[in-house]
């Protein structure tokens, strides 16, 4: 089984440059916070695949300091803005030896992923429209990436921390 995470930065402030545009207090908070969940739920993904932009950089960084472990990333600029057509066909050439991989992203590609892949989504996630962020994990009954396929994963879990923070 492979699992795929797809976590929209976090809140960001504004700036005329939109990829430059830094993480907001909260943004920071937020994804801090979800790496510390991810760590404590033995939930982290074996390699990262992360925008260019600083606002998806820095959601990176938040994640790494909050589950306080070092994580293979890369960083593409060509995931800033990316489509779910592009973003599928990227992570259908991932190393098989990659079993949980995360991409930090943005809307709209990311929404429309998560809707593609997803396996009749539950009503609960339906319309999900990936609020900043959002980790969606959707897992697919495949040995390798190259079988990835629309309609086929699992919706695992829905993490939107500001929401998690007040029930934790």
């Amino acid at each position: 089984m492979k699992k795929l995470f797809l976590l929209r930065h976090g809140k960001a402030g504004l700036l005329a440059n939109d990829k430059s545009r830094p993480l907001a207090p909260r943004g920071k908070q937020d994804i801090f916070w979800l790496g510390q969940y991810l760590k404590k739920s033995r939930m982290l993904p074996d390699h990262i695949f992360c925008s260019g932009a600083l606002r998806t950089r820095e959601s990176f960084d938040q994640i790494k300091a909050g589950a306080d472990v070092s994580l293979p990333v890369v960083f593409r600029d060509d995931l800033y803005l990316a489509d779910a057509e592009y973003m599928t066909r990227l992570i259908q050439k991932f190393d098989p030896k990659i079993s949980a991989a995360m991409i930090i992203s943005h809307n709209p590609g990311l929404a429309q992923i998560f809707h593609n892949l997803s396996q009749d989504p539950s009503n609960n996630y339906h319309s999900l429209a990936f609020p900043t962020g959002t980790l969606a994990i959707i897992g697919f009954d495949i040995d390798d990436w190259s079988e990835l396929k629309n309609d086929t994963g699992q919706v695992l879990q829905v993490i939107m921390p500001p929401e998690m923070r007040k029930n934790a």
